[in-house]
């Protein structure tokens, strides 16, 4: 199965670190899951968290060669992606062209604000939805039509599947994994990534005191 994804790598890596049942982590492929990046142009992109990343496909070469999973990144870029005055025809194409996939796809996600993207796009209108818990105000303000969640850290709603924060992304795919490829490839994938997986998304995530800092 293939899947285009971003440079949320947390996401990614539940995909990138599963094997069939039977096969060592050090085993060479056939793996279920083949994980291509595509970005506007191939060409070296940097995160606003810093690294940088190289695109496997342009986004007219993905329309082309689709992928069966499509996932939407979010972070600090999302914001000057739907920026209509700032760039109103690149907001368009970018529309479009997530419009012109979803006809393409099996399985439409969004990581953090990537549902803002989603819901501009109109993809979620009616259907329940999740997002960055941090930035709820400025993404639900992009789909009024949007049954959006503040409590859960993800939301299957069937083709589309949206998470909130960055740890909810990893969490959500090795749900996807579960989901795609069954639950004894996840678990085994969760155990060989040594990661604490939180299975169900409507339990709250508890942190120790701290003082402010």
């Amino acid at each position: 199965m293939s899947l285009k994804a971003s440079s949320r790598s947390g996401f990614a890596e539940a995909f990138t670190i599963s094997h069939f049942l039977g096969q060592d982590y050090a085993d060479p492929p056939p793996y279920p899951f083949a994980v291509t990046l595509v970005g506007r142009q191939v060409e070296s992109v940097r995160s606003t968290n810093g690294p940088a990343v190289l695109p496997d496909q342009d986004m007219k070469q993905a329309l082309v060669d689709p992928p069966d999973v499509l996932m939407i990144p979010g972070g600090g870029g999302t914001w000057p992606l739907l920026d209509d005055k700032g760039d109103p025809a690149g907001v368009a194409a970018l529309l479009d062209w997530i419009r012109q996939m979803d006809g393409k796809v099996k399985l439409m996600t969004s990581v953090c604000t990537g549902a803002a993207v989603l819901a501009r796009a109109g993809l979620l209108n009616g259907l329940p939805a999740a997002t960055n818990h941090g930035a709820f105000a400025w993404v639900t303000q992009q789909g009024s039509k949007v049954l959006w969640d503040s409590v859960s850290r993800w939301i299957d709603a069937g083709r589309y599947v949206t998470w909130a924060g960055v740890s909810a992304g990893t969490d959500l795919g090795f749900y996807l994994v579960s989901r795609l490829a069954g639950r004894a490839v996840a678990e085994n994938a969760a155990k060989a990534a040594e990661y604490d997986w939180h299975r169900d998304p409507q339990a709250p995530i508890f942190y120790p005191p701290h003082a402010e800092a």
